[in-house]
């Protein structure tokens, strides 16, 4: 599935520390591997539990950044993320698998984890 994703300038650093630690160079390859990362977690309520993933001011204020070819099995398990935590309303799928994307992104940075699995 190939969607526009919406990100801010914040989640773009962190991706750009990720693919140095990483030894990658594209952005699609980068946020392939966290999502794959974060998805093979038994705990998701680690990642889009907490109350720093609800929106507060500005998460509506993400911009498309680029188009993303994400596993098709991958894009149904974080439609189902999205469902199941609540997360406000947005105007299209893509904006709501942005959404858990830029949770992911905010997990690993809010970890310093810059190393992926």
């Amino acid at each position: 599935m190939e969607i526009s994703l919406s990100l801010k300038d914040s989640h773009l650093w962190t991706l750009d520390a990720l693919k140095e630690q990483n030894a990658v160079s594209s952005n699609e390859e980068i946020v392939q591997r966290c999502v794959s990362s974060v998805l093979k977690s038994e705990d998701r309520d680690l990642v889009f539990g907490t109350v720093r993933e609800q929106c507060g001011e500005g998460c509506f204020s993400a911009e498309p950044q680029f188009e993303i070819e994400i596993d098709e099995a991958d894009f149904d398990e974080l439609q189902k993320v999205y469902s199941a935590y609540g997360f406000q309303g947005y105007n299209s799928v893509d904006e709501e698998i942005s959404k858990t994307i830029r949770c992911i992104i905010k997990y690993i940075e809010s970890n310093n984890d810059f190393r992926l699995l």
